[in-house]
């Protein structure tokens, strides 16, 4: 186990990498730990990361020979992804998710999984336009009235909202029936609350510093 319970960790995945995103998740959550082969995608890019887990399948046969000081954490098992493995892996106050979105969708829906089973602490995606986390049962948003605010459920899941152009009131939402994605905030302060989790959270990732400040205590 690796602990950084007092500090934000950033986790680099192998999907689309905008090099931006990862310079400013390192900036808010400094410590990187990298999944399997983004180990090289970090380096490429000038970042060495604190540690490398996964299953080691596509990792580069010589990086730990180049980068022999590094934390290495190798599972064998193929019953979970290499995110899964770093998430249960590390402790930290919250953490970062910069390329496991985009590029192959089987991955960033694996991804998905990963951050609603995670209950440890928070955890945000980042995407090309958007910051994705696991809803907790209540939360409590200051956004500018007409931010896009988007509810997916992987789950059947009930829920309540206030200051949104289209409410909910106890109403279930579910992946296959009805969602709640593309609403917009139409008071300065959003209230969401849900029975279970199993509700993603979409929204500009320009509040991701706004939300690590109003979710991670």
């Amino acid at each position: 186990m690796i602990d950084f319970k007092e500090l934000g960790v950033t986790f680099l995945g192998g999907g689309e990498l905008n090099i931006d995103d990862l310079v400013n998740a390192t900036k808010l959550a400094p410590k990187l730990i990298a999944a399997d082969g983004a180990a090289d995608v970090a380096i490429k890019n000038g970042f060495v990361p604190t540690a490398v887990i996964g299953d080691m399948d596509s990792i580069s046969n010589d990086f730990f020979v180049k980068h022999s000081e590094l934390i290495k954490l190798h599972e064998k098992e193929q019953e979970t992804t290499d995110f899964d493995k770093c998430l249960r892996n590390v402790v930290a106050k919250f953490g970062i998710g910069v390329g496991f979105l985009g590029a192959r969708i089987d991955h960033e829906l694996a991804a998905l999984n990963s951050i609603l089973n995670h209950s440890n602490y928070p955890v945000f995606l980042i995407g090309t336009e958007d910051v994705i986390f696991s809803c907790p049962s209540y939360i409590e948003l200051n956004l500018p009235i007409g931010t896009r605010v988007s509810l997916f459920p992987l789950r059947e899941v009930c829920v309540s909202a206030k200051g949104l152009v289209w409410n909910l009131k106890k109403e279930l939402l579910s992946p296959l029936e009805r969602i709640g994605t593309s609403n917009l905030s139409n008071l300065s302060r959003v209230s969401i609350e849900t029975d279970n989790k199993g509700l993603l959270l979409i929204l500009p990732k320009s509040f991701l510093p706004a939300l690590i400040n109003d979710l991670v205590s």
